[in-house]
């Protein structure tokens, strides 16, 4: 009778456990947490060119980094002739003399890289040192010097490295192309 009982007792201290590590089970599966929200932003990388220009001489072209985040800036300038109605002119354009001011490099095909990753609503430094003086001929035609901005994620190096073929020194800034 003993050993009947032991038996019982232990059969029912067996359901109670598994129905304890059921109910602990369930429990666990079904429990509320709050609610979290992940909010993403996408990055949006996107520049434009601050300039002045008195009809005879630029004094100053900045870039601006309208994006919202960290990004590489650089400008490719195009030299072009227009007669007196700002139609383009039939005739051979040369690229006026540029002076630049530190921080930024010259690269190939009049491309012009600022060194330094530029924060959002962020300003470059100006890129000339010195005004570029835009002439006029004999004609009636003048000169014309077209900035064309363009901007890239600073992050990750490889990126700037591939699609501009720059080197990137250990401080994080464009050394040469």
């Amino acid at each position: 009778m003993n050993k009947r009982r032991i038996s019982r007792v232990l059969l029912i201290a067996s359901f109670a456990v598994i129905l304890i590590l059921c109910g602990t089970v369930l429990a666990y599966m079904f429990r509320q947490t709050e609610r979290i929200d992940n909010e993403f932003t996408p990055a949006h990388v996107s520049c434009k060119v601050v300039e002045e220009f008195d009809g005879v001489q630029k004094t100053s072209i900045k870039i601006k980094n309208t994006g919202n985040i960290d990004s590489y800036l650089r400008v490719r300038l195009v030299s072009y002739w227009v007669d007196a109605d700002g139609n383009i002119a039939p005739k051979p354009s040369k690229m006026p003399e540029i002076a630049l001011a530190s921080g930024w490099i010259k690269g190939e095909n009049n491309t012009y890289y600022y060194q330094q990753p530029v924060a959002p609503n962020t300003l470059t430094e100006t890129l000339l040192s010195a005004p570029i003086i835009l002439e006029k001929d004999e004609n009636g035609y003048m000169q014309v010097l077209d900035v064309f901005a363009e901007a890239i994620q600073s992050k990750p190096h490889s990126a700037v490295i591939g699609s501009w073929g720059v080197t990137i020194d250990s401080n994080g800034n464009i050394v040469s192309q």
